[in-house]
């Protein structure tokens, strides 16, 4: 099951993009599960303890009170890396969306519409059953753990032990960094400090010494790796994190 989230202050296209997305999930054999908000407000709110609960987010741009892109940044800074898709009539904030890592950006009754939003509905589905499939394995004795990629905010060590961090929790296993960089450089985690590697999307603020990121941790940034994180970061933000 796949659960999806559709917020539009708008009664009407809220009934509209449901129906069309039930029809392509017929149309292409998927199972999903769809729950919808008229505020901003309300699906923080619902989100506020389980920011990952829906792994696809539709979100209408222009809503009364706090708008679409607010309210995608504060998810992102609740820790939420649900696929944003955001619905508008108008293509102003096209640039402005971007800060939040947008995976579409639609415009409500185009010509273009259905189609555009057909194509977005397969890719947001596609990068999701990626992610499922991407799992990070490592074992402390008896003890083995499977942790989805996508959850996990960053590794430290120390000494010979790693400690993997994801939603709230951590499991330490035996390993060491370098390993564990060449492993996962291709997975958006970067080195970020001798004792850190930290994932790309979990990154919201790069300060002269440390980084904050969207789970609320502040890791340590070193002078040695800035320059590749901010460079790394960059390319995040300019969509290639996708």
């Amino acid at each position: 099951m796949i659960n999806i989230i559709l917020c539009d202050d708008n009664t009407v296209l809220l009934e509209k993009y449901k129906k069309v997305l039930n029809q392509l999930a017929e149309k292409y054999c998927y199972d999903i599960s769809i729950t919808t908000f008229f505020s901003g407000e309300q699906l923080l709110f619902h989100l506020s303890e389980n920011p990952n609960e829906a792994s696809i987010i539709y979100l209408d741009i222009l809503m009364l009170d706090l708008n679409g892109i607010d309210t995608a940044k504060r998810l992102r800074q609740i820790g939420c890396h649900s696929e944003i898709i955001f619905l508008t009539s108008c293509k102003d904030f096209v640039f402005e969306s971007f800060d939040a890592y947008p995976l579409h950006y639609i415009v409500k009754d185009s010509k273009s519409e259905r189609e555009k939003l057909e194509q977005a509905f397969l890719k947001s589905i596609k990068l999701t059953l990626e992610k499922e499939k991407e799992l990070f394995l490592c074992s402390r004795g008896r003890q083995k753990k499977k942790i989805p990629l996508h959850k996990i905010s960053y590794f430290e060590i120390h000494g010979r032990i790693v400690a993997v961090h994801y939603e709230g929790k951590s499991f330490d296993f035996y390993s060491n960094m370098d390993t564990l960089q060449v492993d996962l450089n291709e997975k958006f985690f970067i080195r970020c400090h001798r004792s850190f590697l930290v994932n790309l999307k979990f990154i919201d603020t790069i300060n002269k010494d440390n980084l904050l990121l969207s789970s609320g941790d502040v890791i340590p940034l070193g002078s040695t790796y800035a320059k590749d994180v901010k460079r790394s970061f960059a390319s995040c933000l300019s969509g290639f994190c996708s």
